[in-house]
């Protein structure tokens, strides 16, 4: 499965060349992923209303620029369910429709919010992961 989102580009994410900066990607993506979670039924208003799933880090963040964006209006972002682990799991993107602007993969792992260390995904998270996987 793929799940895709709009997020919306805005004037002052341009940098001086009039290209949506390279680190703004990162956030486009970030933003996605909630909006993932948000359509799983586990979205959230303050911190400590997070379900357990969404104490993780990024652990890794990998993403090739193909074309520049040039204007604010919506990116799309594409993401996909590559693998999972016992405790991390990866993530592919694609970020825009016609064009390719950028793609990659991101990996999070679940950390347990009282002690920072990694733990495992619930049963919840590890079935519908699999039930989505690309």
């Amino acid at each position: 499965m793929t799940f895709s989102w709009d997020s919306p580009v805005f004037f002052d994410e341009l940098d001086l060349n009039g290209t949506l900066h390279n680190s703004r990607f990162a956030v486009h993506v970030e933003r996605a992923q909630s909006a993932l979670f948000e359509s799983l039924g586990k979205g959230w208003a303050r911190f400590g209303d997070r379900d357990p799933d969404l104490h993780y880090v990024v652990r890794e963040l990998h993403v090739e620029f193909l074309a520049a964006v040039t204007a604010p209006g919506p990116l799309r972002v594409e993401l996909t369910f590559d693998r999972i682990g016992t405790t991390s799991a990866v993530y592919g993107f694609r970020c825009g429709d016609d064009v390719t602007y950028a793609k990659g993969h991101r990996v999070i792992v679940k950390t347990d919010p009282a002690t920072g260390r990694p733990s495992p995904w619930s049963d919840w998270y590890r079935k519908t992961f699999l039930e989505n996987q690309s």
